[in-house]
This record gives structure tokens, sequence and C-alpha cells, in this order.
């Protein structure tokens, strides 16, 4: 089974998670999924240029400007931000903002996605779907033409223990 490595870069925790369940719903017996936390600017930018991440995703007005965690990153710092990433790494980027325009400022810095927060589950998991493409991490196992012997034959050893 597959790994899947998620940068979650965003200091809501409740966002964090809801977007940690859709990724893990999207992944069910597909894949495994490594989370990663990051509530400061600079920590996205480190870990997301240095680790090879499947999966980022950054919540554009929840992330910490500095150590202080006093004030908020502005949206040009962000997209500042996406663009060091991207030129270290090519994992797809989904941006998390409340902002009813955002623009296409993230877009152009090389994100993937930009959605709107409140959270839509059923939106955001169509997007995992589409940025992550699972569809070859599952192994079917072929069904043996023995396993219904098999099964039966267990079940007679049970019987006599």
């Amino acid at each position: 089974m597959e790994t899947i490595r998620l940068l979650l870069a965003n200091s809501d925790r409740k966002v964090n998670n809801q977007v940690e369940v859709a990724v893990l719903d999207v992944c069910y017996d597909r894949a495994a999924v490594q989370s990663t936390r990051a509530s400061r600017l600079e920590e996205l930018v480190h870990q997301g240029s240095l680790w090879d991440f499947d999966l980022i995703v950054i919540g554009a007005d929840n992330l910490f400007r500095d150590r202080t965690q006093k004030t908020s990153a502005s949206a040009d710092e962000v997209t500042k931000a996406i663009e060091a990433i991207r030129a270290h790494c090519s994992a797809p980027i989904i941006v998390l903002t409340v902002s009813k325009n955002p623009g296409p400022t993230f877009l152009q810095a090389g994100a993937d996605s930009v959605l709107a927060i409140p959270l839509s589950f059923d939106q955001l998991k169509s997007k995992l779907r589409a940025l992550l493409d699972l569809n070859g991490l599952v192994d079917e196992a072929e069904p043996s033409r023995w396993s219904g012997i098999g099964s039966f034959l267990r079940g007679f050893q049970k019987a006599k223990v």
C-alpha cells in the first residue's frame, strides 16, 4: 500500500481536521496518509521545499507570519511562499481562503486549486480525487478457486477443537 504524504499549513485545527478526514476518506483502502502540520509561513516554505510531499494544503488566512505567532501572513506573503515551494516541488497545492474573491493570484503563483472556507466536504473530496490520482494504488487480489474450499476446511478444523 502506498503512503500519501500530506502537508497541512494552517493554524486552524478545525479546518486541519476537516481536510485530514477528507484525505483519509479519499485514500481509504488505497493509501495510508502521513500528515505533517505547519502553522507558520516559514515552516511551510521550509518543509514544502525540503521534503517530498504528495499534497500540500495551505490555509491562506490562518498562517502566522513568524515565530511570535501574533500576526497572520498576508495574501502576498502566502503567494510568495507558494512560488518558493513551486520552485522545488511539483506536488499539488490546494489553497483554502475565506476571501470571497481570491482572484487568480494563488493560481498564478502555482496553486492547483483554490477553495473557499467554510469548506464544502464534497467539493474538497472531488478536488482531492482529481489531484491525487489513486487509481493504480489498489492491488486487486484475484480470487482463487481454492479460497472457498480453504475456508470450508478451516471451518471443520475449528469445529474439531
